[in-house]
């Protein structure tokens, strides 16, 4: 292995919750005759945009213009105020000597605030990617493709660990190996069984059990 990726929320910092929070209760003002909680499951890794189009396309509805950055900017208040690290990340991170990486659907300045926050910026350097970087986020493969080829490093011999379905899919079809990671307070009872389903090798729920998994996880030899 020549590179571990790191999604960012719901895998180094508890970061979905609070994103979910604001998105409902945002919409529940826009569209108060409308349950749009339920629109809202299994949205982890998906863009605030995305997910908003989403809504709009399955409830009929148009939201009002400038509704993107300010449900965005709303996040991002939550997130300075209440933003906490995944339990255990930063020591596990300190036992997995090799190159190390971020790749993120979230804007680069909020990657950069939250690898901040879970104290763990040295650890990554310049090395944080954002979907702003690329054509397409995830669960297209452009980004990990991107990370891979700013890291010099072959897209094959790179292991990412990634909280949700577009990001393994997106890291599956970048060539890349996922451990899915299943121990963020927003996680359904089910996103185990979806991960392997979206192509992950293996599912871990506690961040003390990644250190074994990644030094010693069997990757295809360097060509």
């Amino acid at each position: 292995m020549d590179a571990v990726i790191f999604d960012c929320d719901g895998v180094l910092v508890d970061s979905e919750v609070l994103a979910l929070h604001v998105l409902e209760r945002e919409l529940a003002l826009l569209m108060p005759t409308i349950d749009t909680a339920p629109l809202l499951q299994n949205t982890a890794g998906t863009s605030t945009a995305d997910i908003l189009a989403m809504v709009e396309q399955r409830t009929g509805q148009t939201l009002p213009p400038g509704t993107v950055p300010r449900i965005i900017a709303a996040i991002d208040h939550a997130l300075d105020e209440e933003l906490e690290p995944i339990p255990g990340a930063r020591a596990a991170i300190e036992q997995i000597p090799a190159l190390k990486a971020v790749a993120s659907n979230s804007s680069l300045a909020s990657v950069r605030r939250s690898v901040a926050r879970a104290g763990l910026t040295t650890h990554f350097g310049d090395r944080m990617f954002s979907a702003d970087m690329v054509a397409e986020p995830k669960p297209a493969p452009d980004l990990y493709l991107y990370a891979a080829a700013q890291l010099g490093v072959t897209p094959g011999r790179c292991l990412v660990i990634e909280d949700s379905v577009p990001g393994t899919m997106a890291a599956r079809a970048a060539g890349m190996t996922v451990i899915g990671f299943t121990g963020a307070s927003h996680v359904p009872a089910d996103q185990a069984q979806r991960l392997y389903q979206a192509g992950a090798a293996a599912v871990i729920d506690r961040m003390d059990g990644l250190p074994e998994r990644v030094n010693g996880w069997p990757l295809p030899a360097a060509s």
